[in-house]
């Protein structure tokens, strides 16, 4: 079935013009096109049933855009989440008028801020605006702070906990948002502590509402001046956590343990963590290279935290063969007063999300289920945040 003579014609006189992209409101039988002058519609005049018809101008604009009719090839709507569409055929998929074509579109790794610009006019979605974000061209062009907007706007309305962080870490990407804004987002991780996670994952060296330092800061600063000279990490690690914005970290990672949703944002919580504290250290025996690591003995990854625990407390005291790095035994000979606080910087920078495996493995709780069941890894890691705080 052809399309009606009208519609041939305007959508030819259309098609002949610079257009970027296009959509159509198959409820309405409108096709809207943005062109380099601005938006165009077409109403369009069915002359069959209208999802056939609909179907006709998919094909149309297919064999136009493509070289080939049957709209949006149905091999790509498979792979399309993927990214792997050639990126030399961009910009004609958005000339399809197909959801899942502007979903390939957005998911290519070489999306540029102009193509973007487009794709967000012909499909606003948060899952897009998300996608378009995570470029880092997208988010540093003039349209990533529109798609921020959104998708701050959007929060309220997000069901998914993974998406929510996602969002969060998404908009505080530097240049995205205000000062005023992120203070509002930081507010409302107060009832929706997921999003902390989003915080602590992009500017953990910059939280709002800083708390007050530790009251040992400027005694133990004083005390490691000399490691502090030659870049000794476990001095600068204790420095930075016992400042305002460490303490600030560290009393907010304690308060995302309240209520977390689910298995991914609590495995991203305990990521976020580690990143902060990691100290990357060359050890002097096997063992120890494979606990920097988070293996065990045989090099498998460590699940057990309670065998995270036992090695921190071997490294700080010396014990079972195990030896502390010359690094780390400078800092400890300097404030001796302090070994608890560095065996916990040792346990929390080692303990990765793979101590979550076991627990995954038996149940799919989430919620209050989930907690009560991952209180034995809840337990020691909020007790060691607790200790650098104190």
């Amino acid at each position: 079935m052809a399309l009606s003579n009208e519609d041939s014609l305007r959508l030819n006189v259309l098609l002949a013009q610079d257009v970027r992209a296009i959509r159509i409101d198959e409820g309405k039988l409108v096709l809207y096109a943005l062109t380099q002058k601005g938006e165009a519609k077409i109403q369009l005049n069915p002359n069959t049933r209208n999802h056939k018809y609909i179907k006709e101008v998919k094909d149309f604009l297919s064999t136009k855009a493509l070289g080939v009719s049957g709209g949006f090839p149905m091999f790509l709507s498979r792979w399309n989440r993927m990214g792997d569409v050639q990126s030399n055929r961009l910009d004609k998929l958005l000339l399809l008028g197909e959801e899942e074509a502007v979903t390939a579109v957005v998911n290519n790794r070489d999306l540029t801020a102009d193509l973007a610009k487009s794709a967000w006019w012909a499909v606003q979605s948060s899952e897009n605006a998300r996608s378009m974000l995570a470029n880092k061209a997208v988010a540093e062009g003039e349209i990533g702070k529109e798609l921020a907007k959104f998708l701050i706007e959007f929060l309220p309305f997000e069901e998914d906990p993974l998406d929510m962080m996602t969002s969060a870490r998404l908009v505080l990407q530097e240049g995205l948002i205000s000062e005023d804004e992120v203070l509002s987002l930081w507010r409302k991780a107060k009832s929706k502590n997921t999003l902390y996670v989003g915080f602590l994952d992009v500017r953990p060296d910059n939280l709002p509402e800083p708390v007050a330092e530790h009251p040992r800061y400027e005694e133990v600063k004083q005390a490691l001046s000399e490691q502090l000279k030659v870049a000794n990490p476990y001095a600068e690690v204790l420095c930075k956590l016992f400042s305002s914005q460490g303490q600030t970290f560290l009393k907010t990672a304690d308060a995302s343990f309240k209520r977390p949703p689910n298995y991914d944002v609590v495995g991203a919580l305990i990521e976020a963590i580690r990143r902060y504290l990691f100290i990357k250290q060359p050890e002097a025996v096997q063992i120890q290279q494979h606990h920097e690591q988070g293996l065990d003995l045989n090099g498998e990854i460590q699940t057990d935290i309670n065998k995270i625990v036992e090695l921190a407390d071997n490294i700080i005291n010396e014990s079972n063969g195990i030896c502390c790095s010359d690094e780390l035994k400078a800092v400890w000979e300097a404030i001796p007063d302090f070994a608890d606080h560095l065996q916990a910087i040792v346990f929390l920078g080692r303990t990765t999300q793979t101590v979550l495996a076991p627990t995954i493995a038996k149940s799919t709780a989430v919620g209050s289920l989930m907690r009560k069941k991952l209180k034995p890894v809840f337990d020691p890691i909020q007790m060691n945040l607790r200790i650098l705080s104190s």
